[in-house]
């Protein structure tokens, strides 16, 4: 698995830090674990839509 971290703004202008896991190519035999996985660095999961992200319970939203 390899990972990315990229910044991004909350609704305030607070910033925040994204990170993108990647799973490596042919490690998992299900399509479903190929897509990538985004977390705040607090642990946090996130949702992706284009360049917003949410938190699953909806508290915060971030654009990249």
């Amino acid at each position: 698995m390899s990972f990315r971290q990229f910044p991004a703004l909350d609704a305030n202008g607070d910033s925040h830090i994204i990170i993108e896991f990647m799973p490596e190519p042919g490690s998992a035999p299900e399509e479903a674990d190929t897509a990538p996985r985004y977390e705040l660095d607090d642990g946090r999961h996130l949702r992706r839509n284009a360049r917003e992200f949410t938190t699953l319970d909806g508290e915060l939203r971030l654009t990249i």
